[in-house]
């Protein structure tokens, strides 16, 4: 088997690699639909939908069942997240990704096979129950079984295959644009059958979390599979330690030791706190607006800014690039400059962005002001993902406790989903009454969510779960946080004292 054949950082990068198909998926689903919005053959199949050639009442009914549609996706990602709650804890994270990858593919039959509105809803809801448990699922499994100063670059590769789906999407529905009759559009749909397919097969050969089986006191194969991640041998005394202080972390949060095991508990761990933090990252991702365009482009572009629906899509294609691109430099740079600064630089990008698009949307009779708006549309999708597409999944995964890493995960994730939803609902229904207004919306957002993470959010950069664990132990105060981030990360011998530690290595050594 290939995960038992590789070993330290190379079966690292395989697991990311391979779970990043997950996300190609993801990013593929949440995409295609922005080309059929506006094909011919779609609307004939799924009239309700039409808000090209429809006017007055009928044009804005329309709109309302297109936002329903099109973010009824986002309801089923956010229910599939939450689940994760029971999922993940129950049966590991392989298993979950082995569930949800079920899930898809019976979702992705359904929506290529529709004949009806109703089915095309049913079919969206449960595609989006799957995706929504990997995006729960897979950014904490790699956060798991990543080492501290690989775990961003892993994690946000994840995002760079997410944002290549939409590519991906985009350029599929430009070249089947051209090809006559339903299968123009029932293509694109089954397409992503391969991704899901992959998944289901690839989940059947990825290692458990070591976390997540010394959680379930399964401390041998815990041992083999730490042992495998570090490129040692199983005895070596590095291994015992490891397992020693991941089961330290998880033993001060059980609720035997007094502390509750309530994400909204204010206890000395500070449960709702980070709650809180890891509700609002990806909160304040969505709420920046940047969906507006994977979603929306093609009929922006063709009924706001008067493009023929060939350059519509050539445009739609080229401006999803752009996320693939800002994702690549959030790679490079997250281990190097560090997640909070990289929030920090996006959210203020979009906040200049999203102003500027405003301002310039509001006399589009005026040429130049049309070409300008384009180009801020660009410049918001290549910043955003610096900082602000995976990181906050990432981040909430680092910052929870480590024995309640999938309930955070699952917030964060479930969060994503129902402001994506709201995003996406609102729009064209936004889009039609207050025109270029809507924007300025998602400027001050963007604004309130640079001062919350300048105040609240601590750097997690070079720092184990467990070190990052200890910040949040070690606080009086929500702005305490931030400051004790900023000093160098405590030996990993202290996380408890040291005879508290010493102790865990003696009795895991027992076992």
């Amino acid at each position: 088997m290939w995960t038992t054949s590789l070993r330290g950082q190379a079966l690292q990068r395989l697991l990311a690699i391979v779970c990043a198909v997950a996300f190609l998926e993801q990013g593929y689903d949440q995409g295609i639909m922005n080309g059929l919005l506006t094909l011919d053959t779609f609307l004939e199949t799924l009239p309700q939908l039409n808000t090209l050639t429809t006017k007055g009442l009928q044009q804005a009914h329309n709109a309302n069942i297109q936002g329903i549609t099109v973010a009824i996706y986002e309801v089923g990602c956010a229910f599939g997240a939450l689940s994760s709650f029971i999922i993940n804890d129950t049966f590991g994270r392989p298993r979950s990704i082995m569930l949800s990858s079920c899930v898809v593919i019976i979702g992705v039959i359904i929506q290529a096979c529709t004949y009806s509105l109703g089915q095309m809803i049913v079919g969206r809801v449960i595609t989006g129950l799957g995706v929504g448990l990997w995006t729960a699922t897979i950014p904490m499994y790699i956060s798991e079984t990543a080492e501290a100063k690989q775990r961003g670059p892993f994690v946000l590769l994840e995002g760079v295959f997410a944002l290549s789906g939409i590519v991906l999407a985009s350029w599929i529905n430009f070249g089947f644009y051209y090809v006559k009759g339903p299968v123009n559009w029932r293509f694109p749909i089954a397409f992503q059958l391969i991704f899901a397919i992959f998944m289901l097969v690839a989940s059947l050969l990825l290692p458990e979390s070591p976390r997540w089986l010394i959680k379930k006191d399964r401390m041998e194969e815990a041992t083999i599979i730490i042992a495998q991640l570090m490129g040692v041998d199983h005895d070596e005394f590095a291994v015992s330690r490891e397992a020693a202080i991941i089961r330290t972390g998880i033993i001060s949060d059980e609720p035997s030791h007094g502390v509750s095991s309530s994400v909204f508990a204010i206890n000395r761990n500070r449960h709702f706190h980070r709650s809180v933090l890891a509700v609002s990252t990806t909160l304040i991702t969505q709420m920046t607006g940047i969906n507006i365009i994977p979603f929306y482009s093609n009929v922006i572009l063709q009924s706001t800014l008067g493009y023929s629906g060939s350059i519509a899509r050539i445009i739609s294609g080229c401006l999803q690039i752009m996320l693939v691109l800002g994702a690549i430099v959030g790679c490079v740079l997250v281990e190097r400059v560090g997640r909070r600064k990289l929030m920090l630089f996006s959210t203020a990008a979009m906040v200049v962005c999203q102003a500027a698009v405003s301002g310039l949307s509001s006399n589009l009779a005026n040429h130049v002001s049309a070409k300008f708006a384009l180009f801020f549309y660009f410049l918001a999708l290549f910043t955003l993902p610096i900082g602000m597409f995976m990181i906050p999944f990432m981040y909430a995964s680092e910052i929870a406790p480590v024995a309640m890493r999938q309930k955070y995960a699952g917030m964060a994730a479930a969060s994503s989903w129902f402001f994506n939803f709201l995003v996406a609902e609102i729009t064209p229904v936004g889009l039609s009454s207050i025109s270029w207004r809507y924007y300025i919306i998602y400027s001050v957002c963007s604004a309130m969510g640079f001062i919350a993470i300048y105040l609240f959010y601590p750097e997690t950069k070079g720092r184990s779960l467990e070190q990052i664990d200890l910040v949040f132990r070690q606080s009086k105060s929500v702005f305490d946080t931030v400051k004790l981030a900023s000093e160098p990360p405590v030996d990993i011998q202290a996380l408890d004292e040291s005879e508290k530690h010493e102790n865990a290595v003696q009795e895991f050594k027992a076992l």
